[in-house]
């Protein structure tokens, strides 16, 4: 090699390595580590108001407002723990799929999320669904009920005490994972 290649080669790559360097920053994001599990899991109904809608998350007949929708229901909900480490930005969750599962891992249903909740203070709120650098949260989604009629064989009074699996795929900065509670049944209809 002589000496004027070698210097050039040495000018392309002191040109080149800016660009390269820069193109590396633009694609390095630091993701946040974040853990979720489901907490618990309440196995009921789809609480309806009168116009139709579903009631506020865990409404019962002692918790009616005089002038509000009232009646006896417990509404069917996830709830999730959620932690996220430190970071630069927050990252998108989505509930991919919530399914009722036999502890042998039959299909017995799947429910539809119907509304994320998220508890701040002494309640739970709206949330949107962004999991912020550092969070802890507790999550809480109403889904629709499982179908209790098709589940007990015509006789819903059969699925009391019949121990499930609930399995809800979400996904959390594009990536899906799997969460799992179980044994767990249907609620019974009392009120304590």
């Amino acid at each position: 090699m002589t000496s004027r290649f070698v210097r050039s080669l040495f000018v392309a790559l002191a040109l080149a390595a800016p660009t390269l360097q820069g193109c590396a920053a633009s694609h390095s994001t630091e993701s946040l580590d974040v853990q979720a599990s489901i907490a618990s899991v309440t196995l009921a109904d789809d609480c309806p108001d009168e116009a139709g809608a579903p009631l506020e998350p865990g409404l019962i007949a002692g918790d009616c407002a005089e002038d509000g929708p009232c009646g006896w229901c417990t509404q069917t909900a996830v709830q999730l723990a959620i932690s996220a480490s430190e970071g630069d930005s927050s990252v998108p969750f989505e509930v991919v799929a919530i399914r009722l599962l036999t502890m042998d891992g039959e299909l017995v249903d799947e429910l539809e999320p119907q509304r994320a909740r998220v508890f701040v203070g002494e309640t739970f709120g709206a949330w949107d669904e962004r999991i912020e650098p550092g969070a802890r949260l507790d999550v809480r989604y109403d889904t629709s009920a499982p179908d209790w009629s098709a589940i007990g064989q015509g006789e819903a009074w059969r699925t009391y005490g019949v121990q499930l699996r609930l399995e809800m795929r979400v996904r959390i900065d594009g990536v899906e994972r799997t969460l799992e509670l179980a044994p767990v049944s249907r609620e019974p209809e009392i009120v304590t």
